[in-house]
């Protein structure tokens, strides 16, 4: 890297001109809005690998893209900051883009799960962890070592009030199910399986469930018709090495 020179942007001691200037242009594209694959990816790509070699330049990217958490009220994808539009992308039509972002933001936030998910919420983050089968892995355990999170006040006090898919504190909802009898509840549990029963052979949706090595499988005609009849019978687990686990 360029050695720190009178007006230069440093961090650690090193020279980050380089890596603030495709930060700016990231942005402005971010901002455009227009022909993100083109423009976006080649710098997010070069970001990303920058992060993951250099510690100084994954530092100094999360300094940026992910400054300690104070506002815990709105949802990640909401807002004008660098991660509010970084996380809006995460559920991006495009799959190079959503796939991109979210692979910058894992490598900023150390390949750790448990901060990934607090930085853009379970429902953001699970697409790249259902691919890389870490759905069931919500720990701590990085693929770098040192460098702890430090957590802000704000964050502290609201922790155990966030709800983790949508990585805010919300307003207390009252019980839907309050007052029901056991009959009353599994007449209602029946009526959604069919719905979904229903979509599924519209081709509308495709169920899904959590397989054993923490991959989502789709979830076949003969598995719903099980859950139609029976609710109680869950599913059977895909075999390792199925086709349904091709690609993911």
């Amino acid at each position: 890297m360029p050695k720190v020179q009178q007006g230069s942007i440093e961090h650690m001691g090193v020279n980050m001109d380089a890596v603030h200037m495709l930060l700016d242009f990231m942005e402005k594209r971010l901002d455009r809005g227009n022909k993100l694959k083109e423009t976006l990816l080649p710098c997010l790509n070069l970001l990303t690998e920058s992060a993951r070699i250099h510690r100084e330049t994954r530092k100094f990217l999360r300094s940026k893209v992910l400054p300690p958490l104070r506002d815990v009220k709105n949802r990640p994808e909401v807002g004008s900051s660098l991660r509010n539009k970084l996380v809006r992308l995460m559920t991006h039509i495009d799959t190079d883009v959503k796939t991109c972002v979210a692979e910058l933001i894992f490598v900023l936030c150390k390949g750790s799960v448990s901060r990934f998910i607090k930085y853009t919420g379970y429902g953001n983050a699970a697409g790249l962890l259902a691919a890389r089968g870490l759905l069931r892995g919500a720990g701590d355990s990085g693929i770098y070592s040192g460098d702890e999170d430090s957590e802000t006040e704000e964050y502290r006090e609201a922790k155990a009030l966030i709800n983790p898919v949508t990585g805010v504190v919300e307003e207390e909802q009252s019980n839907p199910m309050e007052g029901m009898t056991e009959e009353q509840k599994e007449y209602e549990a029946m009526k959604l399986v069919s719905m979904f029963d229903k979509l599924s052979r519209n081709n509308i949706i495709q169920p899904m469930q959590l397989g054993g090595d923490g991959r989502i499988t789709e979830l076949n005609q003969d598995d719903m018709q099980r859950l139609v009849h029976n609710p109680h019978v869950q599913p059977r687990a895909q075999p390792p090495g199925s086709d349904s686990d091709e690609g993911n």
